[in-house]
């Protein structure tokens, strides 16, 4: 349930990229955004090659499990995908690359890296959420390079039919176990602690931190009066 929001977002992320059936497709970030659209590109694209940049190890692991066929740290993937393309590399960029790459983190430099992935004409999706950068556009212009960015969710057509991006959320979380992705679980009273283990999270080998409501402390009021006026 507390992986249906984020793992919409991923699915929309997918359904609005162009179809990338046979391609090379590269995903850069980590975290839980990484690995949901990860797991929804092997049901949803059916990418030729899917190649993962992830800073962790458990990240890149959990990358493989759900559909990665090549996970590496993220400052090795450029030479993954130009490998996997038969590219060369001139003035930070590939002369061939990925036909869609997914920038999972939004910032400047991982903004540069997906510049510099993609092949001519082809697409960068910007799904984590960028704030302001300074990035040469000179290469999206050169190269004629779609930046295309997306957020949240609503009604996807897949394959000719119009769905929810919930329901196919819901499925595909059913499918491929994505509850393992929580890693811990906190009751509300321990906020401060749930905060700093998610600010921690990829150092501390964990993906989603949660609150469980399920799970208080005991209350050290006093318990009231049956016999009290109320």
């Amino acid at each position: 349930a507390v992986l249906a929001e984020p793992t919409a977002c991923a699915v929309h992320a997918v359904a609005q990229a162009p179809a990338t059936s046979g391609e090379v497709v590269a995903v850069l970030g980590a975290g839980t955004i990484l690995l949901l659209v990860v797991a929804a590109l092997p049901h949803l694209a059916d990418p030729g090659t899917l190649l993962v940049g992830a800073r962790y190890p458990h990240q890149r692991r959990l990358a493989s499990e759900l559909g990665a066929d090549l996970a590496v740290p993220e400052d090795q993937l450029p030479r993954s995908v130009r490998r996997a393309t038969g590219s060369l590399a001139a003035a930070g960029a590939l002369s061939g690359g990925a036909a869609v790459v997914f920038d999972c983190v939004g910032s400047a430099t991982s903004l540069r890296a997906a510049l510099g992935m993609v092949r001519p004409r082809g697409t960068v999706v910007l799904v984590g959420m960028p704030g302001p950068a300074t990035v040469d556009l000179a290469p999206l212009w050169h190269r004629q390079v779609v930046l295309q960015g997306v957020y949240a969710y609503g009604l996807e057509h897949l394959q000719g039919e119009p769905r929810r991006t919930f329901e196919v959320a819901l499925e595909l979380a059913a499918r491929c176990r994505l509850g393992r992705l929580v890693s811990a679980a906190y009751p509300l009273e321990r906020f401060e602690a749930a905060l700093a283990h998610a600010g921690q999270a990829g150092r501390r080998g964990a993906v989603k931190v949660v609150f469980d409501l399920r799970s208080r402390r005991p209350s050290s009021r006093p318990a009231p009066d049956p016999g009290a006026p109320r």
